[in-house]
């Protein structure tokens, strides 16, 4: 499975998804015009690595992924999507796979950093909620 790296612009945010180093990053703003057409293959992506690892993984205890979100701004569209992708790691964490999910928000800013205890609420996967 290919890796898959995307610039960030003044709307959508830098993505990052290293599957070799177990590794997915979102970082900027993220407030695509097209939502759909922003996540959905990125959405994709993740849903394929998941299966594959859920069929060929034979020691989740030993298997760590890491995720970075680090957002200074997201539209509600957005949150559902990350809701998505949460989702798919959400698959891994139950069956005893090590997820780290590093939530980065500014000390002003209450908006990202409850966004950030919501997420980790509603997926059941903690979060560690780092100020910038």
């Amino acid at each position: 499975m290919e890796n898959l790296h995307i610039e960030s612009t003044e709307f959508t945010p830098k993505i990052v998804f290293d599957v070799k180093n177990r590794k997915f990053e979102l970082i900027g703003i993220s407030r695509p015009e097209d939502v759909v057409a922003f996540y959905d293959s990125l959405i994709y992506k993740v849903e394929k690595y998941i299966k594959k690892i859920l069929t060929e993984e034979a020691d989740y205890e030993s298997f760590i992924f890491n995720l970075k979100f680090d957002l200074t701004y997201m539209n509600s569209a957005s949150s559902k999507y990350i809701l998505q992708i949460l989702d798919h790691f959400k698959k891994l964490f139950d069956k005893g796979a090590q997820i780290n999910v590093d939530w980065y928000y500014d000390d002003i800013d209450d908006q990202i950093f409850e966004d950030g205890e919501d997420l980790s609420d509603v997926i059941k996967i903690p979060f560690n909620l780092i100020p910038r």
